[in-house]
This record gives structure tokens, sequence and C-alpha cells, in this order.
């Protein structure tokens, strides 16, 4: 191809800058004018093509990445094609010329801008007004018209024509479900891009599929043109139909006696069911069996299964790649991105299909789901139940392989039915005996550290612990090496094997038997990635070690990234058009800084074009009253005068306002310690649920039925909770909610603060605490006509210099703040003008 696109100027500057550099591999960005001559170069990188991805931002959409090839030969190379790939992904070129700047051969052209139809922010408001589809579509009764729920629509409209990111925080009563779709759905409809919705709570999802959605497709689709919208969850959250037809024909030999009930249950119910997912189940499965019949992507035949045009996974793709609006949770987007990190596929279908549009609500939560995600994870339950699928009383897949082969005859069958019941069950056995030796040492360590639910952070000093020298290091290569032997022996049978058919049985069985054995490679690489990290790796990673549950105790470890700001901005963030991330808590003392710097939003380039705070339309200052008593001692000088305080005020309440409290604690143990000093007052007067006596979901009905129950609760009812009416009219905020600074995940990232001078108190503790009041102080006012009393039992609000800026972010409440007395009687005049309760 001609050099003849370059400007005079340009090609005489690559070929002075190619000369200067001996001839050797220069690259430049050029741009090109409106005639499509390349008019303006500049040199980017010295060296290999290769280095110019090293550096972030280098070149824009609308760019060309060229570079020189010293031979002369202008074919690209697998690497060029590789980066041309990767740069077109965003928008950018790729060329190569000679060093004498006379040829110039383009690989990919800069793509074309896309003719786009420009949302009218003011029209999508007005879609949301009195008079607009919306409303006719809810009727007039039901219809509320609210002024920010229009702003963030067209805040949102604007964030989708000019791209970048939107920090909305939308307060109690906003709407902002709707705010975010309305303009979601009209670009989809003039521009024919989706978007993906993720939330983080199943409740939110529950709403926008089963009830926003649909009332907006009613208002919104015209003609020819319906709204379309899906959810999308993961893969284990569906049915196998192939799965389950082996699981059934051979349940005598892979299951315990019992199960076959379960299984017919499960066939029955998937001839009936819409989407086949377990939230269609009206019981949960048994794990054993579930593990047995779930979808799993390395064991998917996909077009060679007989049930692919029935499958309920690849329905619910299928609906996805058609839809305007996807919803998803945050752990698929994180385990979408997981994948994109490690396949380096940024335009194809992975997890989820590709997208370029992302709405973000309750995006406080993002960094712990994708932490999850991008670390890894083993626990000793999870290793028996995966060595349990082996073989377990005789039963399993390992058995009924072998039951299989010795209906065959043929010398192949035979020599791996040799393999598996010689060398294959020893190596089981050595794996279960390393597996108990592993975590059974890693349990006792763990009985030296306090507390019922003990952890222990995984630091340098952890390699000279004496555990090491007691055994853990050998029982830790002897587990590795069980497994190894697994895997060894299950891909010798498999090779030996060669089965194309998926309908043979054996087939079957070696794929299930494949599928264990890589979730073993993951489980021994999750263990040498929390026990013996590469030293590379040691510092950007935090580990730890943990018992959890009550009823059966588990022994899990972890290690997960440190900082996940840059692979955030680099994986998900700079790779969308538009990002909205919304909730009902994102800035922390009126700034969105904390979030900001959380999330990779602050790494420069900035793309946050959009901040806003919309205040919720509720009437605080006449509906809720926020009472903080000074003289209950400090949670951290005395606790037990704490406790006795919390149980005092929460019983006199229960007296003011004939019960229907809320009361949220920041542990378990000041729960139960609560729980077990009012029992005994409240006289069976007013129920007492208690989280950990039942569901959460079983708690919060019998609440709303009884009318004047009190709840105790933790951390899963400080947010994601909403009982409007009457029956929550008072909310008890035990404490202050900051992070436990010995935490590990905690504790390393203040270390990280620390060393780059930061105090990590100020800057991490206060502003997470800040918005986690903020949620908790949320789940009293839920209505305009809703009233109540939130009463907050740490004075450290008042008394210390943080307090300011926690106070800062809540809503606008009339304030009682004294010593108890004094808050009780404003709070009874309270109750008394709106008829609640009666006074003590």
């Amino acid at each position: 191809m001609s050099a003849e696109r370059l400007t005079p100027a340009v090609r005489a500057l690559l070929q002075a800058e190619i000369a200067a550099a001996h001839g050797r591999e220069v690259s430049f960005v050029v741009r090109s004018d409106p005639n499509g001559m390349i008019a303006q170069a500049r040199v980017v990188a010295r060296g290999t093509v290769d280095a110019v991805l090293a550096l972030p931002g280098v070149a824009e959409r609308g760019d060309m990445l060229l570079h020189n090839h010293p031979s002369g030969v202008l074919d690209p190379s697998g690497a060029d094609l590789a980066v041309a790939a990767r740069l077109h992904d965003g928008g950018v070129g790729f060329g190569i010329v000679d060093n004498a700047v006379t040829a110039l051969y383009v690989v990919v052209e800069c793509p074309r801008p896309r003719r786009v139809a420009r949302l009218d922010s003011i029209a999508i408001a007005e879609l949301l007004s009195e008079t607009g589809p919306v409303a006719r579509a809810l009727g007039g009764t039901t219809f509320e018209d609210r002024p920010g729920q229009r702003d963030m629509a067209a805040y949102t409209a604007d964030v989708y024509n000019d791209g970048g990111i939107a920090l909305l925080e939308a307060g109690t009563g906003v709407g902002k479900s709707f705010a975010y779709l309305v303009p979601a759905l009209e670009w989809a409809r003039v521009n024919g891009e989706r978007t993906i919705v993720s939330t983080n709570t199943i409740n939110l999802q529950e709403q926008l599929v089963g009830k926003d959605l649909p009332i907006l497709a009613r208002a919104l689709s015209a003609g020819d043109r319906p709204v379309t919208f899906s959810l999308l969850k993961g893969w284990r959250n569906y049915l196998c139909l192939s799965r389950l037809d082996q699981a059934r024909a051979g349940q005598d030999s892979l299951f315990d006696e019992g199960r076959g009930a379960e299984l017919e249950s499960l066939a029955g119910w998937a001839a009936r069911t819409g989407d086949g997912s377990l939230a269609d189940l009206a019981e949960e499965p048994s794990p054993d069996v579930w593990d047995a019949v779930a979808a799993e992507s390395d064991l998917c035949t996909r077009l060679k299964c007989p049930h692919f045009d029935r499958c309920f996974l690849f329905q619910a793709r299928r609906r996805a790649a058609e839809a305007d609006v996807v919803v998803v949770n945050h752990h698929l987007l994180a385990s979408d991105l997981a994948v994109r990190i490690a396949s380096d596929n940024w335009q194809e279908a992975a997890v989820l299909p590709p997208y370029r549009r992302l709405v973000i609500d309750e995006a406080h939560h993002l960094e712990d789901v994708a932490a999850q995600h991008l670390g890894t994870q083993v626990s000793m339950l999870g290793v028996q139940r995966l060595l349990g699928r082996l073989e377990r009383n005789g039963r399993g897949l390992l058995p009924t392989l072998a039951a299989e082969l010795a209906t065959h005859n043929d010398l192949l069958a035979a020599a791996s039915r040799d393999l598996l019941t010689q060398s294959l069950l020893d190596a089981l056995t050595a794996a279960r005996r390393g597996a108990e030796e592993l975590f059974g040492r890693l349990a006792r360590r763990l009985e030296t550290e306090p507390g019922t639910a003990p952890v222990l952070r995984l630091t340098d000093a952890f390699a000279d612990d004496s555990v090491w020298t007691e055994g853990l290091g050998v029982a830790l290569e002897n587990l590795l090496v069980a497994f190894g032997r697994l895997r060894d022996g299950v891909e010798t049978i498999a090779d030996r094997l060669s089965l194309d058919d998926p309908a043979d049985a054996r087939a079957q069985l070696v794929g299930e038997l494949r599928g264990v054995v890589r979730r073993l490679d993951s489980a021994a690489e999750a263990l040498k990635a929390a026990l013996q990290p590469p030293p590379a790796a040691a510092p950007s990673s935090v580990r730890w070690l943990e018992r959890r549950g009550r009823k059966t105790p588990n022994v899990t470890l972890a290690a997960v990234p440190l900082d996940l700001a840059p692979v955030l901005k680099d994986a998900l963030f700079d790779r969308v058009e538009t990002a909205v991330l919304t909730s009902a808590t994102l800035a922390a003392g009126g700034e969105f800084t904390f979030l900001e710097e959380r999330l990779g939003l602050a790494l420069p380039p900035s793309r946050v074009t959009v901040r806003e705070i919309l205040p919720s339309p509720f009437d605080f200052p006449s509906q809720c009253v926020f009472g903080i008593p000074t003289d209950v001692p400090e949670p951290r000088e005395d606790e037990a005068g704490h406790d006795a305080g919390v149980a005092r005020i929460l019983v006199e309440l229960a007296h003011a306002s004939d019960g229907g409290i809320f009361a949220l604690f920041t542990s378990h143990g000041a729960l139960r310690r609560a729980a077990d000093a009012v029992r005994g007052q409240l006289g069976g007067r007013w129920p007492l649920l208690v989280q950990g006596d039942g569901q959460r979901d079983q708690l919060l009905r019998r609440f709303r039925e009884a009318g004047s129950a009190i709840l105790l609760g933790t951390d899963s009812f400080w947010e994601g909770v909403d009982v409007p009416g009457r029956a929550l009219r008072v909310l008890i905020l035990a404490k202050l909610p900051f992070k436990v600074p010995s935490e590990p995940l905690t504790a390393a990232r203040l270390e990280r603060l620390s060393d780059a001078g930061v105090d990590g108190f100020t800057h991490y503790l206060v502003p997470h605490a800040a918005l986690k009041l903020k949620q908790g102080f949320g789940r009293l006012i839920r209505s305009k006509t809703d009233v109540g009393a939130v009463v907050l039992l740490d004075r450290r609000v008042v008394t210390k210099r943080y307090g300011e800026m926690i106070l800062e972010g809540l809503p606008p409440a009339a304030k009682a703040i004294g010593n108890w007395a004094d808050v009780r009687r404003v709070l009874e005049d309270f109750f008394a003008q709106h008829g609640i309760g009666a006074p003590v």
C-alpha cells in the first residue's frame, strides 16, 4: 500500500525519528484529518511494538498506531496481529511502514465512528413526568411525581450521549431504578445497544425483573419495537438436563441411598419449570445432588448435547444476547471480568454478552465482590465434597466408571479399569489422608487465635511459623502430589478411551471426572497462593486462614488482591463507553472521593464526568427524629456498660413505641448479649426475633405480620431491608459500624495507606463507617407516610472530631442530643404526636 496517505510533514517526522533510532523499531500514534490523510504524528515508544502496550492511554479512539519493520517486509507478525486486535477493541487502528517510509500497510483501519442517535435529556426526563407514559402505565393512584428521579434520568442520558462515568447517589424515595432504566431502554431503542445492569442483592434483582421492567415495557414499547429484558445468572444456578439424565441413570452407584426420590422430583420439576434455575425451586436441593446436576461450563458439550435446544442456560443466554437490558448480580459481573482478564477477551461474549454500557446499582459493594472473584479461596468442606464425588461409601464417579468399563471387553477398557481400581483409588485415599492432615493442622493452629470465629492473617512472617516444622509442609506436599496423581490417572484414561460421542456413558463419566480434577487443580493453586505464594505475588495479595460456621466448622484459606483500583480501572471502567454507578450510599461526608479511590476512578486520566447527590424527597424533619444519648458508655471503653445501656434503652423504647423496633448490631456477640439481656424483660408482650433463630426472609415476614415485634439483626439487616408502614417505627443503631481493624483485608489496606503516608482511620475506616451508618439509617423511612425514630447509642458521633463528617451525610431528621432521659422525652412527645405507642 502506498504511503501517499501520509502528509509530507508526517512522513518527514517518521523518517527522522527512525533514523535517530538507527533503524530500530519506533512506534508512533497518528491521526487522520477529515479527508483521510494522516496529518498528525508523535513518537510513543522505541524498541518493540509491545512496548507501547505498557503505556496506559497512549492512543485514543480514532487514532492509529504505526511502527516500522526494519526488514522492509510489511507482513504483520503474530505479535503484530495480537496487538492490532487489542487496539481495535479500543477503537484504534494499526499500521506498518518501512524504514524509508515509502510504503504503508494498514493492518486495521481506524473503526469508522458509528452514527449514534443522541438522547434528548429533557425528553427523557419528561417520560417520567405526571403526563408521561410511565405515569399512564402506573395509573394515577400509584404514580408519584419525583423531581429527583427526573434529574437523575437526565444525568444518565447525558452520560449515555457523551460517554464517561456518572456517580449518582440517590436518597431513599428518589426512584433510582426507573431513573437509569428509562434512558437505558431508550438508548437501546434508538441505537440498538444493550445495557448491563448489575445489582448486589437478590431483592433488587427481583424488583427490577419482576416489577420495574415489566411496567416500563408496557410504558415504552412502541409498534413493532417491544422493550426486551432478561435476567442472567451464573452457570451453577441452572439445571443441566444432560447431567440430570446421567445422575438418574447412575443414581444407585453415584449417590447414597435416599437421593433417588430427590432426583425424580427434580426431573418432574424440569418438565414444568420456565427457567430451570434454583430460584424457581420450592425447596433447595441437597448440595451433593445439585453438584451432580447443575450446569458447568467446562462439562458442557454445547451443540453436541441432545438437550441443547431445551437447555435452560442457553435459553437464558440467548434471551440476554437479544435483550435491551440484561440484569445480573455483582458476582456474575466480576466472574465475567475475571474471565476476560484471563483470556484477554474484550470484544466477544464471555460469561456475559459483550457490552459497552453499564449500570452498577448498589455500587458500594463492588470492590468487596470483585476481590472475591479476582482472588482464590479453598475450604476443607469444599475439598471433601470434591473427593466425595469421586468415591464415598462405595458410590461415586470412580465406582460407576469401573462398573461401566467392566461391560466392555476391549484391551483399552480393561487397562483403564485396572488403572482406576489400583492407582486412582490409591491416589484418592492419599488425597483424603493428606486433606485431613493439612486442614487438621490448620484448624489446630487456629485454636491458638482468640474468638469464637478465629481468623489468622498470613503475612511473610507465617513462613517461619512453627506449624511448618510440625508437619504442615509435608502435609501440603503430600496433598498436592495426590491431586496430581488423580489428574494424571484421569487424563490417561481419557486418552486411552478417546470417546467423542457425548451420549456414550463412559464419555459422560470421564467428562465428569475431568471436571472434578480440574476443580482439585484449582484447589491446589489456591492452597499454594495462600500458604506458599511466589515472592513476586506476596506483596500484592492479602492472605488469611479462618474457621467459618457454627454447626459444621469449616477451615478456609483465601488470597485476594490488595489493590483492586488499577485492575478495575483498566479492565472494567476504561473498557466501557458509559458507566453509571448508583446507590443510596456513595458519598461520605458529601464527597465521592472515598468511592473513587477504592474503585480506581480517581486514577488519571479520570473518566468521571458527573458527581451528583440527589436527596430523598421525604420530609425528614417532620417524619423522623434522630436521638443520640450522650450518657451511654462508649463501647470501646466500657463494653459491659454499653451492653447494659443498649438493653435498658431497648426495653424502654419498646414500652414507649409499643414495639415495632429494629435493633442493628455490628457483631453477633453484641447481638446475642442483648438478646439474652432483654428476653426476660419483654414478658412476651412483643415478639422477639433474633437473627440466627430463623432465615432472614422468614424473620422479616414475621416482623411485618406481627406489627409490634422487636427484631435484632447484624450485618445483613443494615441494608436491603424494606418495611414500609407502621410495623417499623423505631430503629436502634447500637454502635458506629466501623470495620474491625484486625480483619485481614482491612488491616492490609490500612497498612498500604500508612506506607503511603495516609491516615487509614480518617481516609478508610471513617468513610466506610459513614456509608454503612447511612445504609442502616435508611431502613426506617421508606415512604412519604412513614414516621419514626432513629436512636444511635454511640456518643462518639458527637464527642469525636470525625463525628461531624459521619453526621453530615445522614438525612436531615430532627435531632435530640443529650442525656437519655431528655432524649426519651423528645421521643415520647414525637410518638404521642403521631399516635405511636403509649408513654412509659
